[in-house]
């Protein structure tokens, strides 16, 4: 007769159900299978984020930036103005 030995290792992985309700922290029962973060989900503080930092330019730069992103050509006063601002930009990480 064959013993599981499995179940009596320390380090076997234990396996839990999907399915098995767990508590969310304010008191409410939820699935343990709706608690799995999804890639496709919209990441809320990252975008804000985002935003913020955006706000905290000029318009011309963040034109300038999209252009970039898209893969549109710079003409010459905008290359000499990205040019400017990160050179400004530097002198304050360096200052």
């Amino acid at each position: 007769m064959e013993k599981d030995l499995y179940r009596e290792c320390p380090k076997a992985v234990k396996m839990e159900s999907l399915d098995k309700l767990i508590d969310d922290g304010e008191g409410d029962h939820t699935k343990l299978y709706q608690m799995i973060a999804d890639d496709n989900a919209v990441d809320i503080v990252a975008m804000l984020d985002a935003k913020f930092t955006i706000q905290g330019y000029s318009h011309k730069l963040v034109r300038i930036a999209y252009k970039r992103y898209a893969g549109y050509p710079l003409d010459p006063q905008e290359q000499n103005y990205l040019c400017r601002f990160r050179k400004r930009l530097r002198q304050r990480l360096f200052a």
